[in-house]
């Protein structure tokens, strides 16, 4: 498969909050300081140019208690120079675009790809009086034909909708080709649900995986893990994708809008249809009844199979659910990967850095990752699974007013749509989640308005 390279800029500036109300005044007066961001290479990826410093990054830093926001333009040296900023935590956002010859000019690597997107995002850079810069290194990541399209993981109305019944996950064909969706992995990530730091833990909150894993830093930049990967059957060219188009993967292939009867044969009713969707035309489905009778687990009363619609295969499934439910509040990021089984087979298990003990998570090289998107919770308390040059930022499901949505509301994101060449849509996919997704009312096979 075609790949483009796409650098990510992981930076690192971080402000402590300050209220709008705050008098900056008197003896309570909060001064701000200078400071400076500095944007280099990745040192492993590009050694030749590791001491370069990267010029015309946009970066935006955001407080991460008002919302307030300072963007700017690295220099010729790569530096952002700010003369006052106020002490606080802050997030940071950097963007660039190059131009094919300007990236292999640069890079001394070439490229297939006529624009080739740079981004990152970073947590928790703290700026006060004693912190008077930051060092970002960027680093290449993967742009894929295949990219994940729509994410419904919200789920609809509990009493009015389908509850969760209705999440399904669009995978669309971003290139001129036909691809074979057969052999393709959905996975869904772990990773620490709260961004308190403790000793099992990086210092953004995130799981520190190389307690359990090994493997020093390694562990953290150079893997992700799992323990939810399904894949889609075929003998390799059962399943094509055409150009411009997109599979869906239902966790149940029903048409939601309308009443049904459970497993023990009890109608189900759907109060408004409108809350829901209709998934009965999925391409796939994630059926879990026989597999979880295998395991000596009880379906859900409402694991009803469609037998016209291919069952999803499972690979690894440690989790105690019952279901493909995509956990509302544990905020899953959801990759798609191809590797052989082989190579899945060598992929470590390893537990949980907070409780080393029962449900062990699958080590997946993240390499083999085609495409992420990382969500985050309504408050964005939770830190990012995705390395940073996989996603550079990530997304969430927001309301009319542009503020963060709850759950169990209908919306989706989805990504958006940057061309139509011939009638072939084509998706935005900077690997930047939050520049390439938008929120709209659960829709499968429909686009961004």
């Amino acid at each position: 498969m075609k790949r483009s390279i796409l650098l990510l800029v992981m930076p690192i500036l971080i402000l402590a909050g300050c209220s709008r109300d705050d008098d900056f005044g008197g003896n309570n007066e909060i001064k701000p300081v200078p400071f400076t961001v500095n944007i280099k290479y990745d040192a492993s990826k590009y050694p030749s140019v590791a001491d370069k410093g990267v010029a015309n990054v946009t970066i935006t830093m955001e407080n991460a208690a008002t919302g307030d926001k300072v963007t700017g333009k690295t220099d010729a040296n790569g530096d952002l120079k700010l003369n006052a900023v106020l002490p606080g935590t802050y997030t940071v956002q950097a963007e660039l675009q190059l131009k094919k010859n300007e990236y292999e000019q640069q890079l001394g690597e070439s490229t297939s790809y006529e624009i080739v997107h740079f981004g990152g995002f970073q947590e928790k850079v703290a700026v006060n009086a004693n912190i008077s810069s930051a060092l970002v290194r960027i680093s290449s990541g993967n742009l894929g034909d295949l990219v994940i399209k729509q994410y419904y993981y919200a789920g609809s109305d509990t009493k009015l909708g389908a509850n969760f019944r209705d999440q399904f996950i669009e995978i669309h064909n971003n290139s001129d080709q036909t691809i074979y969706a057969d052999g393709l992995y959905l996975v869904f990530l772990e990773g620490n649900v709260n961004n308190n730091v403790a000793n099992y833990t990086l210092p953004n909150g995130q799981y520190n995986w190389s307690q359990t894993a090994g493997g020093g830093t390694a562990a953290n930049t150079d893997y992700v893990y799992s323990n939810i990967l399904i894949k889609v059957p075929g003998n390799g060219s059962q399943y094509p994708i055409l150009p411009g188009r997109s599979i869906v993967v239902a966790q149940t292939a029903l048409n939601h809008k309308v009443p049904f009867n459970d497993i023990n044969g009890a109608g189900v009713a759907i109060q408004d249809p409108s809350k829901t969707v209709d998934l009965s035309q999925a391409d796939f489905e994630t059926y879990m009844g026989d597999y979880n009778l295998s395991n000596g687990k009880k379906p859900f009363l409402w694991d009803i199979q469609n037998i016209m619609v291919p069952d999803m295969l499972v690979n690894y499934w440690s989790i105690a659910s019952n279901d493909l439910i995509l956990n509302v509040n544990s905020m899953l990021g959801v990759g798609i990967l191809r590797a052989t089984d082989a190579e899945i087979t060598g992929w470590k298990k390893v537990a949980a850095p907070k409780a080393p003990v029962g449900t062990l998570f699958l080590q997946i090289p993240k390499k083999y990752i085609i495409d992420g998107v990382d969500i985050t919770d309504k408050e964005q308390k939770a830190p990012k699974d995705f390395p940073s040059d996989i996603d550079a930022s990530r997304t969430f499901i927001v309301n009319n007013a542009g503020l963060a949505e709850g759950t169990f509301t209908g919306l989706s994101i989805i990504r958006k749509t940057k061309e139509i060449i011939s009638g072939r849509v084509v998706l935005q996919d900077t690997n930047n989640s939050a520049n390439d997704f938008v929120t709209i009312k659960a829709n499968p096979r429909g686009y961004a308005q």
